[in-house]
């Protein structure tokens, strides 16, 4: 295997893929704050669910940074519009199930990129993302009061570009 010398910007391609993970970070980031409002959470939970929101945020931004003037910089709304109808009520382990699925899908999604990207400034972008998003499905699991079988394992489907939910 021969690595590359230096970091090589996202070709044409990656531009159209790294555009569907700008906007699927943004829904993301919608979501958190539809379920940071929720009043079935408590001020500490809101204030995590506040901090997974800022850390979508964060990652649509370096997405947006890295793609340039063609970002979309908006939100995926078939990601969106997939996870939001699962966030109302009052069974908290059920809206905290759906934002884990929410991040297993988007860990499936990003690692699917990954091997996919030409430019490995994507690729290692898309790559410092996925271990947040992992780190983020676990600690819902375990909030949840599930197992740590459940908080390890993800067997999310990957979302694809155009596909609708």
């Amino acid at each position: 295997m021969t690595l590359p010398s230096a970091t090589t910007p996202p070709s044409s391609a990656d531009v159209a893929l790294l555009a569907f993970a700008n906007g699927a970070e943004w829904a993301a980031r919608d979501l958190y704050a539809v379920a940071a409002g929720l009043a079935v959470f408590t001020d500490e939970e809101s204030s995590m669910l506040v901090g997974f929101h800022d850390h979508h945020r964060a990652a649509a931004q370096a997405l947006g940074g890295l793609i340039g003037a063609d970002a979309p910089n908006v939100r995926e709304d078939a990601v969106y519009n997939a996870f939001r109808s699962q966030l109302s009520g009052n069974d908290k382990g059920a809206i905290l199930d759906a934002l884990r699925q929410l991040e297993n899908t988007l860990v499936a999604t990003h690692t699917s990129l990954v091997g996919t990207l030409d430019g490995t400034a994507g690729s290692s972008l898309v790559a410092s993302i996925i271990t947040i998003q992992a780190r983020h499905a676990a600690a819902l699991a375990l909030i949840a009061g599930r197992s740590l079988n459940d908080a390890l394992v993800n067997d999310a489907v990957a979302l694809a570009p155009g596909a609708t939910s």
